[in-house]
């Protein structure tokens, strides 16, 4: 479906459903955050430039592709585990695949890693005579077994194995081998043009965030052009994290410190991770303003108070430690520094674009082309159901959920009967956002 946002009174080609934010009356919105994107630059196995879908429930599922399990002692590893503090779903992104293929030979048959890099030298496979008929056949990964067939008379049954191809080695047949290690898979670094095709091969994708993990100054700016293009363009709401990131847009966070997880002192581009995971999963009445960071043990990079005050001006996002001691996000905001002529501070907030991102995939959830007659009685009925979403974002104590405020029920969303002719509708909504008390100030008067 076509979406994005349009000039008014001149529409748009394509069929669809188009939102402009303004500040003019009210702000606000996020519904179904959860999903992030993160792109792998490390690996060492995998399928290059397909997204791989892991969720909270079974993050081992994909080991097959990924070769490690989440858990595993690696840096891409870490990541993953660092956007699942707060994210349901991590599509990764594997950059480039490895340059050669480990293999090995042995029990009659030739062994090759099912993906290129070194970790396919960690594979190994066993071949024992079956007491009954055949051969058992299992698959190990760093000593970690696999996969397992019993039984097997002919290579072909093989065939179904996730982590090496199997072949007969000439007019072998099997016999048993105690276990043959496969060798010479190398690796292969990934390049910025690894990355810009993954910039171009997300917009296919439906996330919440994008963990962009690069400090590059010329990828930045990719960066920000591409989350801009699916903001106005495409019409995904979505937001980028980023390490030294300044790019003063409210569509990209950026990251200018790091923490510690015990000895392990993270890099900025993984602490992005986190921010990216707790972004996803906060949704839209949570703000992120000092959100322990899970496990941390230490701020690397701490900011004293005149550089925390500086940064927090330049729309920097960054780690600082509680009154208790705790690891923790210091403001949730996002870099915009100068704000537009049509919108207002709060755009700086994050927990505001989520309100945004929020109320956006509700409209389009509930105006797709073509649903509503686009006359008197489709408009009666398009308002109507405007209304209910208004009441649905409105305050608790009416039943919603608190992410919007001081609404007019008869004003805030309307069909401007005007304008709307043919197949074109438009709409003048007004909202403003819910935000958390992030400053307090109290004056107490002793007596």
């Amino acid at each position: 479906m076509a979406s994005g946002i349009f000039e008014k009174g001149v529409g748009a080609v394509r069929p669809g459903t188009y939102v402009n934010f303004v500040g003019k009356m009210k702000e606000a919105i996020d519904s179904a955050n959860g999903t992030v994107v993160l792109p792998l630059s490390g690996t060492s196995y995998g399928p290059a430039h397909k997204f791989i879908k892991l969720t909270a429930d079974a993050p081992d599922a994909s080991r097959a592709l990924l070769g490690h399990s989440i858990y595993d002692d690696s840096d891409d590893m870490l990541m993953i585990r660092e956007a699942f503090k707060g994210a349901g779903t991590v599509i990764v992104y594997i950059l480039a695949e490895g340059k050669t293929a480990a293999t090995g030979t042995g029990g009659g048959v030739t062994a090759t890693a099912k993906y290129k890099g070194t970790l396919g030298n960690a594979l190994t496979y066993s071949i024992a005579a079956n007491p009954v008929s055949g051969y058992d056949v299992d698959v190990f990964m760093a000593g970690v077994k696999l996969e397992s067939y019993e039984g097997v008379t002919e290579v072909a049954e093989l065939s179904g194995s996730q982590y090496i191809n199997f072949a007969a080695t000439g007019g072998a047949t099997l016999s048993a081998t105690a276990g043959v290690t496969l060798a010479g898979g190398e690796d292969q670094a990934s390049t910025n043009g690894d990355i810009t095709t993954f910039l171009d091969d997300i917009e296919g994708q439906n996330f919440d965030i994008l963990c962009f993990p690069f400090e590059d100054e010329d990828l930045h700016a990719s960066l920000k052009a591409k989350v801009k293009y699916l903001r106005d363009s495409v019409g995904k709401p979505i937001q980028a994290v980023a390490p030294m990131c300044a790019q003063d847009y409210d569509g990209i966070i950026n990251v200018t410190n790091s923490y510690a997880l015990g000895d392990k002192e993270l890099t900025m581009a993984q602490a992005c991770a986190f921010v990216a995971g707790v972004s996803a999963g906060a949704g839209k009445t949570v703000s992120n303003t000092y959100r322990t960071v899970d496990g941390a043990t230490a701020v690397v990079g701490i900011k004293p108070h005149n550089k925390a005050v500086m940064a927090i001006k330049n729309g920097e996002l960054f780690f600082s430690v509680s009154e208790a001691g705790n690891v923790v996000i210091e403001y949730d905001i996002n870099s915009m520094v100068t704000v537009p002529a049509n919108r207002d501070a709060s755009y700086k907030k994050n927990r505001v674009q989520r309100v945004f991102a929020a109320f956006q995939r509700a409209l389009q959830a509930t105006f797709p082309p073509g649903k509503y007659n686009n006359d008197e009685d489709g408009w009666e009925i398009m308002e109507g159901m405007g209304r209910t979403i208004l009441k649905q974002f409105g305050p608790t104590s009416e039943g919603g959920d608190g992410a919007i405020q001081n609404i007019d029920y008869d004003n805030d969303f309307k069909v401007d009967r005007e304008l709307s002719k043919g197949d074109e509708t438009y709409f003048e909504v007004g909202i403003q956002a819910v935000d958390s008390s992030e400053k307090l100030y109290f004056t107490v008067a002793t007596r």
